[in-house]
C-alpha cells in the first residue's frame, strides 16, 4: 500500500491529499514518532500537539500509520473494502477539521488511534469495537449481560443517512466478521437520548435506530447532541443557528428549558426488554 493509493482509496480530497504527499519527514524521525506512539500514546500526543502545524503533521502521521497497518489487514485476510471504509474516518475528520478550524488536518486524534491499532472496524454504515462491558450486570429480555463480558461497542460515523436497511446490513456484517464474539452490542451516543422524540419526527431514522436498544443509563449533562446538531457549543441557546428543521426544533427545546443529553444502550438481536 502506497500513500497515494491510500488517499485515493479513502476518497480524500485533493487539498488534504497534497498535505500528506508533500509533507517532509525523515524516515528516522517517522520511525521514532511511530515508536513513541506505540509505547506511550498520551506522551506522543502531548509532544506532537505542541508543534506548530500539528494538525497537518497528525494527518500525515495517521495516513502513514494506516498504510503500515495494511500488512496486518492482509495477514488477517480482511478485505480491502473494510480497510478503506475503516480508514475513511481520516477523510471525515480532516473535513471536520477544515470546517471547524479552516485547515485540513486532524484534531480528533485520540479517536483515530483505535483504527490504526486494529481495535475498530467499519462494516457498512456502522463501526464496531470489541470491548469489555464495564456496567453492572443487566438483564435484557431473557439474556443476562455481565460486567467484563466481551461485547461490541457500536459507533456511528458522520455521513450517510442512518437508514434501517443500512443498519441491519451492518449488524449482519458484524455477525460474520466477529465470529466467536456474542452478538451483544452496546452504544453510548446522543442518538440514544430519549428526549430526541421531542425534536424528531416519529419515523426518523435516528429514532428507529434508538428503538433497537434497551437504554440503561442517561447523561443529562452531556452536550454531545448540541455539538452534533449545531456543529459548535454556545452558552446561550439563542446564539445557535436555525438553518435546518432539526436545529430549529432543538433550539426551541433548549430555549424552553428542555435538555438534549446522551444515552447508553444495549441491543441483543431477538431480545426485547
Amino acid at each position: 500500500m502506497q500513500l497515494r493509493e491510500f488517499c485515493n482509496g479513502i476518497q480524500l480530497g485533493e487539498e488534504a491529499s497534497r498535505i500528506i504527499m508533500d509533507f517532509r519527514m525523515e524516515e528516522e524521525e517517522y520511525a521514532r514518532l511511530k515508536q513513541h506512539f506505540q509505547t506511550d500514546r498520551h506522551s506522543f500526543f502531548r509532544q506532537v500537539t505542541g508543534t506548530a502545524g500539528y494538525r497537518q503533521m497528525l494527518l500525515y502521521l495517521f495516513a502513514r500509520f494506516a498504510v503500515d497497518a495494511y500488512e496486518e489487514y492482509r495477514i488477517r485476510e480482511i478485505e480491502d473494502n473494510i480497510y478503506f471504509d475503516t480508514f475513511s474516518d481520516i477523510r471525515i475528520w480532516s473535513e471536520v477539521c477544515y470546517r471547524d478550524y479552516g485547515e485540513y488536518g486532524l484534531e480528533e486524534y485520540n479517536w483515530l488511534q483505535e483504527h490504526v491499532r486494529l481495535q475498530l472496524f467499519r462494516l457498512g454504515r456502522l463501526q464496531f469495537q470489541p470491548i469489555a462491558y464495564n456496567g453492572e450486570n443487566l438483564k435484557v429480555g431473557q439474556r443476562l449481560v455481565e460486567k467484563h463480558q466481551l461485547v461490541l461497542n457500536v459507533h456511528i460515523p458522520e455521513g450517510e443517512p442512518l437508514t434501517p436497511i443500512e443498519v441491519s446490513h451492518s449488524f449482519r456484517l458484524a455477525r460474520k466478521f466477529f465470529r466467536g464474539i456474542p452478538m451483544v452490542y452496546i452504544c453510548s451516543s446522543w442518538l440514544l437520548y430519549p428526549g430526541l422524540e421531542q425534536v424528531l419526527m416519529a419515523e426518523s431514522n435516528i429514532l428507529k435506530f434508538q428503538r433497537l436498544f434497551y437504554i440503561y443509563e442517561l447523561n443529562e449533562a452531556s452536550r454531545e447532541a448540541e455539538q452534533r446538531i449545531f456543529r459548535r457549543l454556545e452558552a446561550n441557546p439563542n446564539d445557535y443557528a436555525e438553518e435546518t428543521s432539526l436545529q430549529r426544533a432543538a433550539k426551541s427545546l433548549l430555549n424552553n428549558g428542555g435538555r438534549l443529553g446522551s444515552g447508553c444502550g444495549i441491543y441483543i438481536p431477538g431480545e426485547r426488554d
